[in-house]
């Protein structure tokens, strides 16, 4: 008996330790985001260009990021769950660190091209981690599960935003690089020693294969709630990075120092681990859709206040806390949500296609913003037009949980996730 007790308690040890090193896997992928930002103010004036120039690596990133995104479904079911987890971190590992090396040479190709295979490691990152760490933990608590590993993007911006500047400054801009390429090999060595292999099974296996891809996320009543769900994770994403790119610059135009301009991400990227930390105690009292409602009202609320107003920094700073609160709890809280609608067998797909959404926005949204940046747009009108993407997903939010109902059993999570899921 006593053996047997040891044993469900390592075996719970190993599933924690699992759902912490996917939470780290992308953790590393909200840092090298985060870090990206930073350097487009520093590297602008060092290679005699406009900041406005460094869309192209932004956008190639996120497009990356959208072809890792799609081809989740299928890699995952060709090599297996974790082996594809442990492939992406590697990938963009590399490819940071390639950055890195390749970058005192100035050459803004270069610079987009090792972006690109970055972000094809970032997209597998994030739906892999988020479906490990859920099939590692009790079947009740995927949505909890799927938030606090979402969580990791932000948290990774943030300590990119509070510590980027002072590591820019003592290190150099490929220095920085060099850190941010270096953890996630770390990390994709901790996963391959700890992921059980149990993990490595193929998205299909558990459940016999039903009916699987794409076709399978629009059959019946899924049709609705997965447009739905697009658009509103389309135009979410659309705002976040928009201003994850480009609020440096934008603070700078505001009349900030430097310092204080790369602090405004850190604050905006706090306020999205005060979201996700939100969300988790609002999704159990009145379910993840309509804590998003309150959450994105929020954001277009504190979003419009920093484009009016004329405010002094540290309130700046608080505003800008705010507005990241409300508008990044729609990114975290969009995987919890396609994580309940969408039952095993295409899970995967489902929540890669729906992040893949989110990606989409992020390249319309740094590459918009860039234009705008470029025909001498102020800042505040920018950032005034960002609102406007924020209330349509706010309305999204409020639609979905009167489609839940028929979107199958796993839908009573989506409303009241402190219901046990039912996968099947």
């Amino acid at each position: 008996m006593k053996d047997m007790a040891f044993q469900d308690q390592a075996r719970v040890g190993v599933k924690k330790a699992v759902i912490a090193l996917a939470f780290l896997a992308v953790l590393t992928d909200g840092l090298d985001t985060g870090i990206l930002a930073m350097l487009v103010p520093h590297l602008a004036p060092e290679w005699g260009t406009t900041p406005a120039v460094f869309t192209y690596p932004l956008v190639l990133t996120n497009v990356g990021v959208v072809v890792g995104y799609l081809s989740c479904g299928a890699l995952s079911k060709l090599i297996g769950q974790k082996r594809l987890l442990v492939l992406g971190t590697t990938v963009f590992g590399i490819a940071t660190i390639l950055s890195a090396v390749t970058l005192p040479l100035e050459s803004m190709f270069l610079l987009s091209l090792t972006r690109a295979i970055t972000g094809v490691g970032l997209g597998v990152v994030l739906p892999m981690a988020v479906i490990v760490a859920t099939q590692n933990g009790p079947e009740g608590k995927r949505q909890p599960i799927a938030v606090m590993v979402t969580m990791g993007l932000i948290s990774g911006a943030t300590v990119a935003g509070f510590v980027g500047g002072p590591l820019i400054d003592a290190l150099g801009s490929n220095g920085v690089l060099w850190v941010s390429g270096v953890a996630p090999l770390a990390v994709a060595v901790l996963l391959q020693m700890c992921v059980p292999a149990t993990s490595d099974r193929t998205a299909s296996s558990k459940d016999g294969a039903p009916k699987t891809g794409i076709s399978a996320i629009f059959a019946g009543d899924h049709r609705n709630a997965t447009l739905l769900l697009w658009t509103a994770t389309f135009l979410i994403f659309t705002v976040t990075y928009t201003l994850k790119s480009w609020l440096p610059t934008l603070f700078g135009d505001y009349g900030l120092s430097k310092s204080d301009a790369g602090l405004g991400l850190a604050y905006y990227s706090l306020g999205g681990v005060v979201a996700g930390l939100a969300l988790l105690p609002l999704s159990a009292k009145i379910g993840t859709a309509r804590a998003l409602v309150l959450m994105s009202t929020i954001g277009a609320l504190a979003t419009t206040a920093l484009a009016v107003f004329s405010v002094t920094t540290p309130l700046l700073m608080a505003i800008t806390l705010i507005a990241g609160a409300g508008i990044t709890a729609g990114s975290i809280g969009q995987t919890a949500i396609a994580v309940s609608i969408y039952e095993a067998s295409v899970r995967t797909t489902g929540v890669g296609w729906s992040a893949a959404c989110g990606r989409m926005g992020s390249i319309l949204g740094p590459a918009a913003g860039g234009a705008l940046l470029a025909l001498s747009w102020p800042a505040q009108d920018i950032v005034l037009l960002l609102a406007a993407p924020i209330v349509i997903t706010t309305i999204c939010w409020l639609i979905l949980p009167k489609l839940s109902n028929r979107v199958g059993k796993n839908a009573g999570s989506f409303t009241r996730p402190s219901e046990p899921v039912n996968s099947r």
